[in-house]
């Protein structure tokens, strides 16, 4: 690949701060800072632009929080005006870069994503025997600085354009333990950077290793083969690869080989060669979800509308994604329990966990139940009239 040069000039440029500007306001227009940012605009964007040029331009001060999804993760939310910057880099040079990336690479690109790699996973799954599944100890906080800068630099020749690079990279300073070592997660520029890093792994695992059947999202990777000896020796060549060349550890406990016809878990879920499921701790965590919203509809206190709206969003998202596996039982079995639990929540729901055929087997349970019902009042009617008669 020719070194990408001479581009600063379109990173900088107002017309592509201002469509960053846009693109990192999405969703969030309104809130922390990106409502000061956006009301003075012009302002922002004319003092933003100066900066960059003159090379004066300095990070901001990360906000540190943890969230649990499922394990406790730090997140350093960088101010609105740096992710504008975040945003101008990436949308510059992502589209030049990723074209070097290798085609099963799934993470945080266009066109990509967890589901299209959960379907070659599965078609990689259906033609060998065995699979190693890989996973990388702390990817994020590892991730060394001078070596993913020594990366970066046998693709850019931009010499402003790099210390613009250097400047973020090194702002992961900031937070504690990240002395030289961890991209901030949150960052739109730490995944691309993050997926950068791995992309040495692709080369070496596609093209020394000669893996065919290899793929993989963000540190979570695949390899499958049929001779089990082959991927211990992988592993092997993997584990050494990581450590001497990025520093990095292979998570021992978590790498492991497995044999296709037992199932993999993978990206939240279950693959066989025929058919896929959710994991339980998907299933797990929704179900709390749940409970979470009962008790939030039952105690009142905050707008209904606006809690009814939530729910319906955040349970969209859930049943579409889990329409990429087997669960049409899943979901049914989940109305079925919140329409004796919580009837209240299920018929919010109704219509979004219940859809197609499993609307119209519902249906069908209903006139069951109801038949039954129907059946157990003419018995006891009947049951009625003869003691009635037999008092008589």
């Amino acid at each position: 690949m020719e070194k990408i040069s001479d581009i600063y000039a379109q990173v900088i440029s107002k017309e592509n701060l201002y469509r960053s500007a846009h693109m990192a306001a999405r969703g969030r227009r309104y809130r922390d800072t990106a409502a000061d940012f956006n009301f003075y605009l012009e302002q922002e964007i004319e003092q933003l632009h100066g900066e960059l040029a003159a090379k004066t331009y300095r990070h901001g001060r990360y906000r540190i929080f943890n969230i649990y999804d499922p394990k406790e993760r730090n997140i350093a939310a960088a101010p609105f005006k740096d992710r504008v910057v975040h945003h101008a880099v990436h949308d510059v040079i992502e589209p030049i870069i990723d074209k070097t990336f290798i085609g099963d690479s799934y993470a945080c690109r266009k066109d990509k994503g967890t589901h299209k790699a959960v379907d070659k996973a599965q078609d990689f799954l259906r033609r060998k025997g065995y699979c190693l599944h890989g996973d990388i100890r702390k990817y994020f906080q590892s991730i060394d600085h001078d070596i993913l800068k020594d990366i970066i630099r046998r693709r850019i020749a931009d010499q402003d354009l790099l210390w613009l690079l250097d400047e973020i990279i090194d702002s992961a300073k900031q937070i504690p333990g990240h002395a030289s070592r961890g991209l901030p997660i949150g960052n739109l520029t730490s995944q691309f950077l993050a997926n950068l890093y791995l992309n040495e792994l692709d080369y070496f695992v596609k093209f020394h290793l000669k893996a065919r059947f290899y793929l993989r999202y963000m540190d979570d990777f695949l390899v499958l083969e049929n001779d089990k000896n082959a991927l211990r020796a992988m592993r092997v060549s993997i584990r050494d690869f990581l450590k001497n060349h990025l520093a990095l550890n292979l998570h021992e406990a978590k790498s492991q080989i497995y044999n296709s016809c037992g199932g993999i878990k993978f990206l939240g879920f279950r693959l066989y060669k025929d058919h896929r499921r959710l994991t339980s701790d998907n299933v797990r965590r929704f179900g709390k979800r749940l409970k979470k919203f009962a008790y939030l509809l039952e105690k009142g206190g905050v707008s209904v509308a606006d809690l009814r709206s939530k729910i319906i969003e955040s349970v969209r998202c859930w049943a579409a994604h889990s329409r990429y596996a087997d669960t049409n039982g899943l979901r049914l079995h989940i109305y079925e329990d919140l329409a004796k639990k919580k009837p209240c929540l299920s018929a919010l729901l109704k219509d979004i966990l219940l859809d197609g055929k499993l609307f119209f087997r519902e249906r069908e349970r209903e006139r069951e139940r109801e038949r039954e019902r129907e059946s157990k009042n003419r018995c006891a009617l009947c049951v009625l009239h003869y003691t009635a008669a037999v008092a008589y």
